[in-house]
């Protein structure tokens, strides 16, 4: 396998002086429940700074307010919800005829793993006209259903306890994850971020680590925030190893300029996202 350690790291889309937010990706994120809305929110608020022109949410209706309330910016699409306040069993069937109005989808921050959520991400793993992303509670239904597998163009981004349970293969081994990591991707034609201290990620030919990012990131949100990071890249036409190399990379290049700001104790979710542009903006400066 050709690993190569860290560089290169793509480069940043073009952006022509003419071009408008159509040019710049279409996304959709879908997750939340009730108590959890704030998760999908984090991810539609970071697909935004990481350069997405169109960013919209699709929650359960129990969501909508609190969600929309975030951003002015993120839009909102809502439908039912169970009595739990997760996707209602129908949730599917009001998604399914949206599918092809948008450029990359991100599927399972806060959303639950009940029938609406296995409903969707059922969906959502054989919608293979679109890159998606696959985080969070999308990883734990995948984990959870037999048989259910996703195909490329795809990411998944499982923490070591999240690809345990995908896999059966212990947090505590971290080289026998990684050679887990490469064969899944090779096996699916997806690329996986298998993330930690020195995030790995693979689309099972080749890979690469991680070399941005500290130990005040490890909080509650900075997994959503990842997912709309590579949605957007994803929208904005990057390949799916490119994106989900690119935005580790400048994810954790937002974790370095917040720990520098504010500190590693006490860091947040939200302080990633409000780097986000200068880390965009220094990952630019250094390729041009």
């Amino acid at each position: 396998m050709n690993t190569e350690l860290p560089c290169p790291v793509p480069r940043l889309p073009i952006r022509h002086p003419k071009s408008h937010k159509g040019n710049h990706g279409s996304i959709l994120l879908i997750g939340g429940s009730r108590g959890m809305s704030g998760a999908i929110a984090l991810s539609a608020m970071a697909s935004l700074r990481a350069g997405a022109g169109l960013v919209s949410a699709f929650v359960p209706n129990c969501c909508l307010r609190t969600v929309a309330g975030f951003d002015p910016c993120v839009m909102t699409i809502s439908t039912a919800n169970n009595q739990k306040g997760e996707f209602a069993y129908a949730a599917k069937y009001a998604l399914a005829p949206k599918l092809t109005d948008f450029d990359a989808i991100g599927v399972g921050p806060g959303m639950g793993i009940g029938p609406g959520s296995v409903g969707l991400v059922r969906m959502l793993a054989g919608a293979t006209q679109v890159p998606r992303v696959f985080d969070a509670d999308a990883l734990n239904v995948l984990s959870a259903t037999d048989g259910l597998v996703v195909r490329g163009p795809a990411v998944l981004t499982p923490h070591p306890g999240e690809f345990q349970r995908l896999t059966g293969v212990s947090s505590l081994d971290r080289e026998s994850q990684i050679a887990a990591a490469n064969e899944l991707a090779m096996r699916y034609g997806v690329v996986v971020v298998l993330k930690g201290a020195g995030t790995w990620i693979t689309d099972g030919s080749k890979g690469r680590i991680n070399t941005t990012g500290n130990a005040g990131m490890a909080t509650g949100g900075s997994g959503d925030c990842l997912t709309g990071v590579i949605v957007a890249l994803l929208g904005q036409g990057l390949s799916v190893f490119d994106a989900a190399v690119l935005g580790v990379y400048l994810h954790g290049l937002a974790g370095d300029f917040a720990g520098k700001a504010v500190g590693q104790f006490g860091m947040t979710a939200g302080d990633l996202i409000r780097f986000l542009p200068p880390a965009l903006r220094c990952h630019a400066s250094n390729l041009s």
